[in-house]
């Protein structure tokens, strides 16, 4: 585990924050504090605990560090990611299916029914 896929993986997360959640900073403590009003608590907890842990790695010489710290930072910041990760919900979906379907009944209902007076 190296050092760079612990930069890659945090300006990921400062990305996100920037895009999704409008954060202004220029570091991830930055980042986090200034979007911190907008999470539950519990959140806000894993994203200080994320930055953190990102300056401990960072600053600490690679022999000092180890591997379960690399791979604590990793596991936190997938799960950060995926709770910050906007989706659509299941009923959004719901209804662009039933409307979809609906609407291509209609229009074969409509051409169905209509079909004998169509002339080419």
């Amino acid at each position: 585990m190296d050092i760079d896929q612990v930069i890659d993986k945090s300006r990921r997360l400062e990305d996100l924050l920037r895009q999704h959640y409008h954060a202004k900073g220029t570091d991830l403590t930055q980042l986090v504090h200034s979007c911190d009003d907008r999470f539950p608590d519990d959140m806000v907890n894993k994203l200080n605990q994320l930055v953190t842990m990102h300056q401990q790695i960072v600053t600490a010489d690679a022999s000092t560090s180890s591997s379960n710290d690399y791979q604590r930072f990793i596991d936190l910041c997938v799960e950060c990611e995926r709770e910050l990760m906007p989706r659509s919900s299941r009923l959004v979906w719901g209804v662009a299916v039933v409307l979809l379907g609906g609407i291509t009944l209609a229009a074969l209902g409509f051409y169905f029914y209509h079909w004998q007076h169509i002339t080419l």
